[in-house]
């Protein structure tokens, strides 16, 4: 159930849903600042086979909700908790032991979120498929090892602003992740070639890399990846400084179904004729 364009649902709504939609198993409630615990809490209890919950923007939300659908809806598959910044490191452990089954999680901007959860998760829900923790800036090179051992399944993982990521954390996802698909480091400022060039190897399925503000990167990088992985469709290289005119000579050759690049801000680029023909060719790509 998608309700998203409802902007005076309350927990009251919620609770009716609950109490005569018993068979729910998607429920979307992306933004909606007035749905408190209460409503949640309603929802796990009569609604056991849910299955996918979107709890995005919703402020009010507590580890008291999640927990209760932790221990009610064992069947979840997909959470979205995004800037639900009251949930802490207790309800995702209880999720990771009640729901493993689960496949997405996200948890942007939950800022209290540490290597703890994720590293329960990677133990206990090993099919999960995507993973979002961008702006989890407690996360560290822990969390991230332990998902590419355990999780090998993985096609998306998005870490952007977590600042204390090294290439450890990515090298070990190219090996045992090969089946990545989408990849964002946005400002991983310790991310050097060494993780993009073994992406590059193993994974060359990707499809989309996000690399904005990684400016210890250099063409080293973006000639294997374009090399390797020429389904690339995707690629932000925003502030990558040391970027040159032979990283866009090789995407043009390699990725030609590129439908997006992000090229602000690298001031070393300087062969305007080939750029300006490879963003024709974007713009085809795009029609």
């Amino acid at each position: 159930m998608k309700i998203n364009d409802c902007r005076k649902i309350t927990d009251a709504s919620i609770i009716s849903i609950s109490t005569h939609c018993t068979g729910l198993q998607s429920l979307n409630l992306k933004d909606f600042d007035q749905i408190k615990d209460a409503g949640i809490i309603i929802i796990s209890t009569h609604c056991t086979g849910l299955q996918s919950l979107n709890l995005t923007w919703c402020h009010e939300i507590t580890d008291v909700s999640v927990l209760s659908v932790s221990t009610h809806c064992s069947l979840l598959q997909s959470l979205h908790l995004e800037e639900c910044d009251q949930i802490t490191d207790t309800s995702i452990i209880s999720i990771s032991t009640h729901c493993t089954g689960l496949q997405s999680l996200n948890l942007k901007s939950c800022y209290q979120i540490t290597d703890a959860s994720i590293i329960s998760i990677s133990s206990h829900c090993s099919g999960l498929r995507s993973l979002d923790l961008d702006d989890c800036d407690e996360i560290t090179d822990a969390s991230i090892i332990s998902i590419s051992t355990h999780c090998t399944g993985l096609q998306s993982l998005y870490l952007k602003g977590c600042l204390q990521i090294t290439d450890s954390s990515i090298i070990s996802i190219s090996i045992h992740c090969t089946g990545l698909q989408s990849l964002n480091l946005q400002y991983c400022h310790q991310i050097t070639d060494a993780s993009i060039i073994s992406i590059s190897f193993h994974c060359t399925g990707l499809q989309s890399l996000d690399l904005w503000g990684c400016r210890q990167i250099t063409d080293a990088s973006i000639i294997s990846i374009s090399s390797h992985c020429t389904g690339l469709q995707s690629l932000d290289l925003w502030g990558c400084r040391q970027i040159t005119d032979a990283s866009i000579i090789s995407i043009s050759s390699h990725c030609t179904g590129l439908q997006s690049i992000n090229l602000e801000q690298c001031n070393h680029l300087t062969d305007w004729t080939t750029i300006i023909k490879f963003t024709e060719m974007l713009h085809a790509n795009r029609c």
